[in-house]
């Protein structure tokens, strides 16, 4: 290993349960059908994207007018510094994603492992290749866009407690609930902006993987949180609203605020763009409705992850109303 490779990599342990299923019977009709699903939506990442094509150039990788309406510095800028803010937000964004994959193809190795039902154990074996196949295209796109940005701070310590547990529970709601719908979100909302034909194939083929990632989580968690002892599920209902309260940007304190180091970078005031973004931007307005409300909020109280003990604190932030 380089040095400068020892210097990229982090070595750390974990504990990991493993349990066996040696009755073979099935448990779950819906990740039946997800898994015949995964088995026949595999796709190649080196031959179904078109690599040929010059990757920002046929069009914006991000629609920054869009991206930024509302905000009050954006209006203030040049056309070329427009074109820089378009390229290394776009690279941060996309090393954000590209970290939260290699994260996911982790923890779905663990689900692997600790997952104690051989029809789950089968479905997340096909996604830990769908995680692999995610963490090749976005490294490879963002390479040649630009550089690959660190792991943001709240993504990262988010990440390392999923990995930490030895919950399966925690890490099928942290990963797969949390952080995949994190991905949808900020998937969805990006492929809506961009303009660049590679980008937008590229977010296609992951999206079509994304909504069975998501699915898993909540069929699986729907079995096993009716079940669950007391104290188990208000440790799972702790967890969930702190990470909200954490992933949702409204103030200073809370959201993923290493793009600040972008608006660094070109000379800027990097604390003063994050506060106007988090105030003013139509586009975090729009990833937090989409992420929070119209989709994470309604699968947690589904799966009756909202007790009323908990559910004062969610009002209190305004993630319910």
């Amino acid at each position: 290993m380089t040095t400068a490779h020892a210097k990229a990599a982090a070595r750390v342990t974990y504990q990991l349960e493993t349990l066996w299923d040696y009755d073979y019977e099935p448990t779950h009709e819906e990740l039946e059908t997800l898994y015949e699903t995964a088995k026949k939506n595999q796709w190649n990442g080196s031959t179904a994207i078109d690599w040929g094509r010059p990757i920002g150039k046929e069009g914006p990788v991000l629609n920054v007018q869009v991206a930024f309406a509302g905000t009050h510095f954006f209006s203030r800028l040049t056309p070329e510094e427009q074109r820089e803010v378009e390229v290394r937000v776009s690279a941060w964004r996309l090393s954000q994603f590209l970290h939260g994959e290699q994260g996911a193809l982790v923890v779905c190795g663990q689900l692997v492992n600790g997952i104690p039902e051989l029809d789950a154990k089968l479905y997340a074996a096909t996604q830990v290749v769908d995680e692999g196949r995610h963490v090749e295209v976005f490294e490879r796109y963002v390479k040649r866009l630009h550089k690959i940005y660190p792991v943001d701070p709240l993504l990262k310590a988010v990440l390392d407690e999923i990995l930490a547990t030895n919950l399966w529970e925690l890490k099928l709601l942290g990963m797969q609930m949390i952080v995949e719908g994190l991905a949808i979100a900020a998937f969805n909302l990006m492929r809506k902006q961009t303009g660049d034909a590679t980008l937008g194939q590229l977010l296609d083929y992951v999206l079509q993987d994304e909504g069975r990632h998501v699915n898993f989580g909540y069929f699986a968690l729907r079995r096993a949180i009716p079940d669950m002892e007391a104290a188990k599920r208000e440790y799972l209902e702790d967890f969930t609203f702190r990470v909200c309260d954490l992933m949702y940007a409204r103030d200073e304190r809370t959201g993923f605020q290493s793009i600040k180091h972008v608006w660094n970078e070109l000379g800027w005031d990097g604390d003063k763009i994050w506060r106007d973004t988090v105030a003013h931007s139509q586009t975090t307005k729009a990833f937090n409705s989409f992420l929070f409300h119209e989709n994470l909020m309604p699968r947690l109280q589904r799966l009756a992850l909202i007790s009323p003990r908990i559910e004062p604190r969610y009002r209190e932030i305004g993630l319910l109303v």
